[in-house]
């Protein structure tokens, strides 16, 4: 019986067993940490997006990689929402449009769900640390002794580096690099944005309500808190992609996205000085701060250049939070490395998928729908070829 091993027990790696549940073969999932989907479960702490309800076209310019735009037209968001009902986890669409798990439901009881239809046929081998792989086997560290594994196929789900304490430590890029294989460096992505010391004042834990923060052509509205560095919240981390390919990254804020700029103006004329006008728009105080000490007195008496700049605040940063603090990260495995299928080109048999591939995308659900598209590309390669074999036409 030919024997699939897979390591790194996300949902890429849940998903990749998944694939291979019908399949002739032998299944050992193995992972570093005592248990498995560790990362998935702190994702679910601040509100468990599985993914996005969005067309499949909306889906897909969310993502800046050729390949695992290719990976998620093949296991659609649709896709992933059907399987999770065959397992028993009802879903919801929220106020946004982001798919839930019914109110009743927790980050560990999906897990477990997951874990439950893969067990009759999968093996869990925990606590157990990928050292090497060849072609062939794999030399793993377990309980202090190291040993190898021979192998048929491999799927490596390893992680990025982000939230390393859930086993994401991106240690794994030595030993790609070792064998040629080209990695990209690892960027933050969803992360806060750091601001400069004169722009921070007294600002900590207010919130800047119902802006809209802009960068190149990426767009997002909501709400941002201020922290004892910069910004946090969805709007600050969807700009992260173009800001990031800034020399001086400078982004754009709108105060007050639901009116025009010709009707801020009009507001402002009528007060009886600029101070008044900021009060009946009803800025917040982060904006009048900032308004009042980043606008130059003569923009400030300006009814017109005044309202441009509540309309397009410009706010540059000096860069984003550690890695080991974002909610993820882009690089890793470039995509020429890889077939479409995501095995190695310089390794038959050995295949890469979730978030040590180098792609991007925003919070909202985008990430779990990349990992599990991912692994499921892999998963099913992997059946395909093995059902192809055992079954010739």
């Amino acid at each position: 019986m030919k024997r699939i091993i897979i390591i790194g027990g996300g949902p890429a790696g849940l998903m990749a067993a998944t694939q291979l549940l019908k399949s002739d073969c032998e299944i050992l999932l193995l992972d570093q940490k005592a248990s498995v989907g560790r990362k998935f479960l702190v994702a679910g702490d601040g509100g468990f997006n599985l993914t996005h309800s969005e067309s499949k076209t909306e889906l897909l310019e969310k993502y800046d990689s050729v390949w695992i735009k290719q990976a998620i037209r093949k296991f659609s968001n649709k896709d992933f929402i059907q399987f999770l009902n065959r397992i028993g986890i009802e879903t919801k669409v929220g106020s946004s449009g982001k798919i839930f798990p019914e109110d009743e439901i927790k980050p560990i009881q999906v897990l477990n769900a997951w874990k439950q239809h893969l067990e009759p046929k999968v093996q869990f081998r925990l606590n157990c640390r990928l050292v090497n792989f060849s072609e062939t086997a794999i030399e793993v560290e377990e309980n202090g002794k190291t040993g190898q594994i021979p192998f048929d196929c491999l799927v490596l789900a390893l992680g990025a580096k982000s939230w390393p304490v859930t086993g994401s430590d991106g240690v794994w890029t030595t030993l790609f690099e070792e064998k040629g294989i080209q990695i990209n460096p690892f960027r933050a992505s969803n992360s806060g944005l750091e601001l400069y010391d004169n722009w921070l004042g007294d600002l900590e834990g207010k919130i800047l309500k119902n802006v809209v923060l802009s960068c190149g052509d990426q767009r997002c509205a909501g709400d941002v808190v201020c922290t004892s560095y910069g910004l946090e919240g969805k709007p600050a981390y969807a700009i992260n992609r173009a800001l990031s390919k800034m020399e001086k990254p400078v982004f754009k804020i709108d105060f007050k996205p639901q009116m025009t700029q010709q009707r801020v103006v009009e507001i402002l004329k009528k007060a009886k000085n600029p101070s008044q006008g900021l009060k009946e728009l009803k800025l917040g105080e982060v904006a009048v701060f900032w308004i009042k000490n980043f606008v130059s007195k003569a923009r400030f008496t300006d009814p017109k250049e005044l309202a441009k700049a509540i309309k397009e605040f410009a706010v540059g940063i000096k860069g984003f939070r550690p890695l080991e603090e974002v909610i993820s990260c882009a690089g890793g495995v470039a995509d020429s490395e890889i077939s479409e299928s995501g095995e190695l080109n310089r390794f038959p048999n050995v295949f890469v998928a979730g978030e040590m591939i180098d792609w991007d995308a925003p919070t909202g659900g985008y990430l779990i729908q990349g990992c599990v598209s991912s692994g499921y590309v892999a998963g099913k390669s992997i059946a395909r070829a093995f059902d192809s074999v055992q079954s010739p036409q």
